[in-house]
């Protein structure tokens, strides 16, 4: 017995040891002794490769065949070496072949055979499954029969997989797909060869498309990505017929994924009757400090002959950028620069409707700092807006400002409850520096035109605190620097006004001042009714004076009187073109009165939980101008909000004026309505505004099917199937919102003006796989439907449809897709869409 089991040592111990997993599974440990090493140098065994412990176990037996140098794992086989991991049914080791060789279990069941515990082997991130394994642990080689294997995107499956190096796959007749069923997936690519380069792409020779089984098309070769993230490669083209410019061939081009950080797209699109589009995308980032893209795009048009009446010639182009950079915590550079030759560019281009209903376009760009434990803030901005329509620029470059905020430079410690008088007082400042750039048109040629200045604003507050109410005195000081004035004179001769500009440095200062006071007045009182338990009333009345100097008043020295051609006196100020206008002109002294009323109730769910929510705000206005000649009383002004149920929303506001209108000369005269008609006021202005949201469903099981995240599109739920004589399941989840919005201009009794419109929107899903939104807006006023949109989704698994259509309307036209979810093979799609503009 000792001679059978010290040769048996001799014949496993070079290759192979086991470590124990599992009080349940048959434990064995083997490992090379000093004192057989002369034996084994001694036998006719090859050298082994093996360099690392062999851990192995079974849960039925462990058979060593002497005949055959092999050993035999049964049922639950697993054997681990280095980085590699294989279960199995049955796990068989050639000990001078050093292969392993893994097969599943077959089990006989009802008559029919079923293979279990099928071979399943992971080394490192490779996943490889099938009905027969071997490897090969000399070579480091494998092979697969029937074998499955993830893909960093989908899967492949192969009649047999072949591992020829650590980085580099061979598959005979292989398919790949991105869908989860792996018995029927519902698309394929076939191909008798394919050669899978990890982490990397897949090539395939005379690959064909299945869809759902059926061969689609075929083409000689593929590259597909294998690989998450981006990837350099041709960017797939569209092609099509367009109204205007006939057969084009869209968006082909090249995608360059330079680095981590940097991407680059190019892409053309080429037309049969003279038309060549270009655009191109650099994309830059560099995480927690900055990103950014920077987009352009040329088109060029050149359709009919020299002679022809109806010929095209135009170039338009589309230059933008967007950058967001945190430079250091307190410092960033952030904006969105876009410059286009005119409206006709995206006309052209494009079909997103918020394009096409593009009126403006507006750039920005902005550089901002603020000192950490300090008031101080600076920051300088561009700032461009261009009017598609007419062409007008308006431009500001530079605008520079610096502020401190509001500081209290007597107070010492803020969080003490009592402070010394003078330490309430508090000062904050702002300046800026503006150079306004402006083109119009219709004006000096369409030239542009410079306009700039500095201004500087300093308040001083005092905010002492009292217990029953709240004063703050406050002076409020601008000052204004321009590099040039205005004068005017009336011209006797042709009885025109001449209008000179003076270069000049030139300061305008002006001030105001005023006090206010306030405070609150609190009403509670308990209806004992249903579960309320209080309803709460707060009154928040102030009074506020404020005064301002007449500083068109000559003593100032800002504004300038000419005659005109009937010998009236004309002021006017020097100022008035300057780019934050003059010092104000009339007097002010004014006492402003203002009224808040917010109503707020409590109710008691159970013993400890109540409820706050509030009722409705109801806030009134009214100013009194003591230096006025006339019309001394300002509108009163009144707004009001409230929620019903937690669902509905109901605001709006009104005015209303307390002189009589004189229909003569169409203008409120001095003289109350009180003693000319009897009644208090006139309605100016009002607007109401009432808005709903929803969120619920229709359920025959009790619980409302909830929204899909598709976050997750690959995900493929089973189907479930259900009997003929079961109840057919009901779970169709809606939500949506509905506007309505009314308002009404009374400023001019005989001339009134009304606008009211109600909007909706409504999302429903009627199966887990349909989801359809409508939205449309109604003028009731005009009787117009406005811009309805028509949105359906279907999720097809693997693939996924969209449709979008704009049923009437100028850009009226429809949108249609079928595509695979998976972002690597988007680009396998079928697109159809149309419009009455004849835009591809």
């Amino acid at each position: 017995m000792r001679k059978i089991l010290f040769i048996l040592l001799l014949l496993m111990v070079s290759g192979f040891a086991h470590s124990q997993t599992d009080s349940s599974k048959l434990k064995d440990s083997l490992s090379v002794k000093d004192s057989v090493k002369a034996a084994l140098d001694s036998t006719k065994f090859a050298k082994s490769d093996i360099d690392e412990i062999i851990n192995y176990s079974a849960a039925d037996s462990v058979v060593f065949e002497l005949a055959t140098n092999k050993m035999y794992l049964y049922n639950d086989a697993e054997v681990t070496y280095k980085d590699l991991k294989l279960n199995s049914g049955i796990i068989i080791v050639d000990r001078g072949t050093q292969i392993l060789e893994a097969i599943g279990l077959t089990v006989d069941s009802a008559g029919i055979s079923k293979v279990m515990q099928a071979p399943l082997m992971n080394q490192g991130k490779d996943k490889f499954e099938g009905s027969k394994l071997t490897y090969s642990f000399r070579s480091q080689r494998g092979t697969i029969s029937m074998g499955y294997s993830d893909a960093d995107v989908g899967y492949y499956f192969g009649e047999k997989i072949k591992k020829v190096l650590p980085d580099l796959l061979f598959i005979k007749n292989g398919l790949y797909t991105t869908s989860t069923d792996k018995v029927d997936p519902e698309y394929y690519f076939f191909s008798p060869k394919m050669k899978l380069i990890p982490n990397d792409k897949i090539i395939a020779q005379s690959v064909f498309l299945y869809i759902e089984g059926v061969p689609v098309f075929w083409i000689p070769f593929i590259v597909l990505p294998n690989k998450s993230g981006r990837s350099s490669g041709l960017i797939v083209p569209s092609y099509g017929n367009d109204n205007n410019y006939g057969i084009y061939i869209a968006n082909a081009g090249y995608f360059w994924a330079i680095n981590d950080y940097t991407d680059l797209a190019a892409k053309a699109t080429l037309f049969s009757k003279g038309r060549y589009d270009f655009s191109s995308r650099f994309r830059y980032v560099k995480k927690y400090m900055y990103n950014g893209e920077f987009n352009a795009g040329y088109s060029l048009i050149n359709k009919g002959e020299p002679k022809d009446v109806d010929k095209i010639t135009s170039n338009q182009w589309i230059v933008s950028l967007n950058h967001n950079q945190k430079i250091n915590p307190t410092t960033s550079l952030s904006g969105n620069l876009t410059f286009v030759s005119g409206k006709s560019y995206y006309d052209n281009s494009t079909n997103a409707l918020p394009d096409l209903l593009r009126q403006n376009v507006v750039s920005n760009l902005t550089f901002s700092k603020f000192w950490e434990d300090s008031p101080l803030s600076f920051s300088a901005n561009y700032y461009r807006d261009q009017n598609l329509q007419t062409g007008d620029l308006n431009e500001r470059l530079p605008s520079v400002s610096f502020n401190v905020s509001e500081t209290y430079p007597f107070r010492k410690d803020f969080a003490s409850s009592e402070q010394k008088l003078y330490e309430y007082f508090s000062f904050s400042y702002s300046g800026s520096l503006l150079n306004n750039r402006t083109k119009v048109s219709s004006v000096n040629n369409g030239e542009l035109v410079s306009n700039a200045g500095v201004v500087n604003r300093v308040g001083l507050n005092f905010t002492p605190t009292f217990k029953y109410f709240n004063v703050r005195p406050y002076f409020s000081y601008t000052e204004l620097w321009y590099n040039k004035y205005i004068t005017r004179s009336m011209n006797a001769a042709d009885s025109v006004v001449n209008t000179n500009e003076v270069d000049a440095f030139k300061a305008v200062r002006y001030f105001n001042m005023g006090v206010s006071l306030n405070t609150k007045l609190i009403g509670i009182f308990t209806p004992k009714i249903f579960n309320v338990t209080g309803i709460k009333h707060t009154i928040t009345p102030s009074v506020t004076y404020n005064f301002t100097p007449d500083f068109s008043d000559p003593k100032w020295g800002y504004y300038g009187t000419f005659n005109d051609v009937y010998g009236r006196t004309v002021k006017y100020s020097y100022y008035e073109r300057g780019i934050f206008g003059s010092a104000p002109a009339g007097e002010n002294q004014s006492v402003g009165f203002a009224l808040g009323n917010l109503f707020e109730m409590k109710t008691r769910t159970n013993d400890t939980t109540e409820n706050k929510f509030q009722l409705f705000n109801i806030n009134a206005g009214l100013n009194y101008n003591f230096a006025a000649d006339s019309l001394k009383w300002s509108e009163l002004f009144t707004d009001f909000r409230t929620q019903i149920g937690g669902f509905l929303n109901f605001g709006g506001s009104a005015s209303f004026n307390l002189y009589a209108f004189d229909d003569a000369t169409e203008r409120r005269v001095n003289k109350f309505l009180f003693s000319e008609k009897g009644k208090l006021f006139d309605l100016s202005t009002f607007n109401v505004n009432v808005s709903t949201s929803y969120n619920f469903g229709f359920s025959n099981s009790g619980e409302v099917r909830k929204e899909k995240d598709n976050s997750d599109s690959l995900k493929i739920e089973k189907p479930t199937y259900r009997s003929a004589f079961d109840e057919p399941s009901v779970n169709v989840p809606l939500s949506g919102s509905l506007n309505y919005n009314f308002s009404e201009n009374r400023q001019n009794p005989k001339q009134i003006y009304k606008n009211s419109n109600v909007s909706a929107s409504l999302n429903v899903s009627p199966t887990a796989k349909w989801r359809f939104s409508f939205t449309a807006s109604y003028d009731l006023q005009n009787e117009l439907l406005s811009a309805p949109y028509v949105t359906a989704y279907r999720d097809l698994g693997s693939w996924e449809i969209n449709f979008n259509w704009y049923p009437i309307g100028v850009y009226r036209g429809f949108f249609f897709q079928v595509r695979i979810k998976a972002p690597q093979l988007q680009d396998l799609k079928f697109t159809r869409q149309t419009n009455s503009r004849g835009v591809y």
